[in-house]
C-alpha cells in the first residue's frame, strides 16, 4: 500500500503545548468553512498519515456541505512527532517508558485543540467537535468527552481498544482449578489456550509498554466500562442529551486471520473468543449515549485498522455524522 498523501490545503505545523513548552507536536490541519472541527485519534499502531486518504474520500463526499476543519496529529513519540513527552523525564513511580498515562493524553488533546483552534481562528464556544477514532485513540476520544462534557457532538469509535480487560482473561486459564476441558469448542484444547494467553499478555497487556511511552496499566480503573460513563452532548447539560455516536467494529473473518500474525494466536480461539468479547465491549459503547443518537456497525472487510483498510467507509461515517451534526447545530458559516 503506498504512503498515503497530505489532504490538498491542509497544513503541516509544529505546536508547543502551553504546559509543556520543551517539545513540540506534529500535526495537519485542513481548513474549513464551518465552525464544526473534527479531530482523528490514533491508536498506538498507526500515524496520522493514515487517516489522509479518509479526509480525502470524505472532502470528494460532502462537496456540498459546509466543510469542516479537519486535525490530524502525532502523539509525543509517535510518527511525525519526533519529541518525546517531556513529562517521561520527570521522577516518577510508573515504570520507564509508561510517564504519561491516558489523563496526561487528554489534557494534551485539550491543549491542542485550542492552539488549532487559535490560529485557525475558531471559536471554540462555537465549535462542534467531531472526534473519528481508532483502537486507543477510541478510549481517549470518550475519556476527553467525559472530562469536557458539552464540548463533543459526535464521536465515530472505529474498533475500540478494550479498556475492560488485561486481554489475557478473554480466553479461559486452563490452569485454573474449575476449568473443564469438555466444556470448550471444537478445535480449541488446552494447548491452544494457554498459549493464546501468554501470546496476548506479552503483546497487549496494559503492561506492556510500547514506542510512545503511553502508559495503559490504569486505563482499567479510568474507564472500567464500555457501557459507561454517559456522556453529554455539545452544549448539553448532565441530563441533555448524548452526542451521536457510530461504533465500527472490525470483520471477524478478517480480523481472525490477521490474528495469525500474533503470537500463540488461532483462528479458532479468534472466533470462539477475541470476537464475541469485541462485540459485547461494541455493544457497551452504544449505552454511553442516548439511546436514539448510537448506531452501531461492523466494517466489512477490514480488520483491526479500519481506516487503512475502509477509509472509503469511515468517510461515509464522517459525511453521515457531519449531516447529524450541522443540521441540529446550523453551524456558522466562518469568513
Amino acid at each position: 500500500m503506498s504512503e498515503p498523501h497530505p489532504p490538498l490545503g491542509s497544513e503541516h505545523c509544529y505546536i508547543s503545548l502551553p504546559h509543556k513548552p520543551t517539545a513540540s507536536i506534529c500535526c495537519t490541519v485542513a481548513k474549513g468553512t464551518s465552525n464544526v472541527l473534527v479531530v482523528f485519534l490514533n491508536g498506538l499502531g498507526l500515524p496520522q498519515s493514515h487517516w489522509w486518504t479518509t479526509i480525502t474520500l470524505t472532502h470528494f463526499s460532502t462537496v456540498n456541505l459546509p466543510q469542516p476543519f479537519f486535525l490530524t496529529y502525532d502523539r509525543y513519540g509517535q510518527g511525525l512527532t519526533t519529541d518525546p513527552d517531556p513529562q517521561d523525564g520527570i521522577p516518577s513511580p510508573l515504570p520507564p517508558g509508561h510517564r504519561h498515562d491516558l489523563n496526561s493524553v487528554a489534557q494534551d488533546l485539550h491543549m491542542l485543540i485550542r492552539e488549532v483552534a487559535a490560529k485557525c481562528h475558531l471559536p471554540l464556544s462555537e465549535a462542534p467537535l467531531i472526534f473519528v477514532a481508532n483502537s486507543i485513540g477510541c478510549a481517549l476520544a470518550r475519556y476527553y468527552a467525559h472530562m469536557c462534557p458539552g464540548e463533543v457532538a459526535g464521536l465515530i469509535l472505529l474498533d475500540s481498544y478494550m479498556t475492560d480487560t488485561n486481554f489475557i482473561d478473554l480466553y479461559p486459564d486452563p490452569d485454573a482449578p474449575d476449568f473443564d476441558p469438555k466444556d470448550l469448542p471444537a478445535g480449541i484444547n488446552a494447548e491452544k489456550l494457554r498459549a493464546a494467553r501468554e501470546g496476548m499478555g506479552k503483546r497487549f497487556h496494559p503492561t506492556v509498554t510500547n514506542e510512545e511511552g503511553f502508559w495503559r496499566g490504569n486505563i482499567q480503573t479510568l474507564l472500567p466500562h464500555s457501557y459507561e460513563p454517559k456522556l453529554v452532548g455539545w452544549k448539553q447539560k448532565v441530563g441533555g442529551e448524548g452526542p451521536y455516536l457510530s461504533v465500527v467494529g472490525h470483520d471477524w473473518d478478517i480480523f481472525a486471520e490477521e490474528s495469525l500474525r500474533m503470537e500463540g494466536m488461532t483462528k479458532e480461539v479468534a472466533m470462539a473468543y477475541t470476537n464475541p468479547a469485541w462485540g459485547r465491549y461494541n455493544d457497551g459503547l452504544l449505552k454511553i449515549t442516548s439511546e436514539e443518537r448510537g448506531r452501531g456497525s461492523i466494517a466489512t472487510g477490514a480488520g483491526h485498522f479500519i481506516q487503512q483498510m475502509r477509509a472509503d467507509l469511515v468517510a461515509d461515517e464522517i459525511k453521515k455524522m457531519l449531516i447529524l451534526v450541522g443540521a441540529e447545530l446550523a453551524p456558522v458559516i466562518v469568513n
